[in-house]
């Protein structure tokens, strides 16, 4: 995993974004190769969104306003029409997903998210194992305090371990999780 700078322990949005960002590192270690559509998906829209106000700003300011506001209705409606999509984008398609990936055919997704002044991480896993029929959905929470120290500094071992005990592929193949998920449950009490 790589180095974190300090967090406030006292902002949850920070603790979710620091513990977010970690994931797709330590899975990566492992061998999973993550799929980035949905970001892809975000960026062209914000992209696309930003690019007809900056043609229309740039057209604005060189011909002048009276020659370019029947351009400007336009691009102003074709903005909103983006920005809508982007909305509905993030919150009925991503729906707080934060990891895509794959390795040796099994896909996982994770989603995660906190409650407001809870200090608890919840992350929902969906598998799909090769030779399944469906999808395998776990839900799992834990305390930030698991895996942060009460500097604010991100503990790396508690938080593999949590992963390795919630993600079902791993969950039985890893030694490691199985003496960490002891380790990590006696830290929950």
């Amino acid at each position: 995993m790589e180095t974190v700078p300090k967090v406030n322990i006292n902002a949850l949005p920070a603790l979710k974004n620091t513990t977010d960002d970690m994931i797709a590192p330590y899975l990566k270690s492992l061998g999973y190769k993550q799929n980035h559509t949905l970001t892809d998906v975000r960026l062209v829209i914000g992209f696309a969104a930003c690019a007809i106000a900056g043609v229309t700003f740039y057209y604005d300011w060189t011909a002048g306003f009276e020659a370019v506001k029947g351009g400007t209705l336009y691009a102003v409606i074709a903005y909103f029409i983006l920005n809508t999509a982007l909305t509905f984008w993030i919150w009925l398609v991503e729906g707080g997903t934060i990891y895509v990936g794959e390795k040796d055919g099994v896909k996982i997704t994770i989603s995660t998210h906190t409650e407001k002044h809870s200090p608890i991480y919840h992350m929902k896993i969906t598998s799909v194992l090769p030779g399944t029929s469906g999808p395998h959905t776990v839900e799992e929470k834990s305390s930030f305090t698991n895996w942060f120290d009460e500097k604010g500094y991100f503990v790396a071992k508690p938080f593999k371990a949590f992963l390795q005990d919630s993600i079902p592929s791993l969950a039985a193949k890893s030694p490691e999780a199985i003496a960490l998920k002891s380790k990590t449950k006696s830290v929950k009490s």
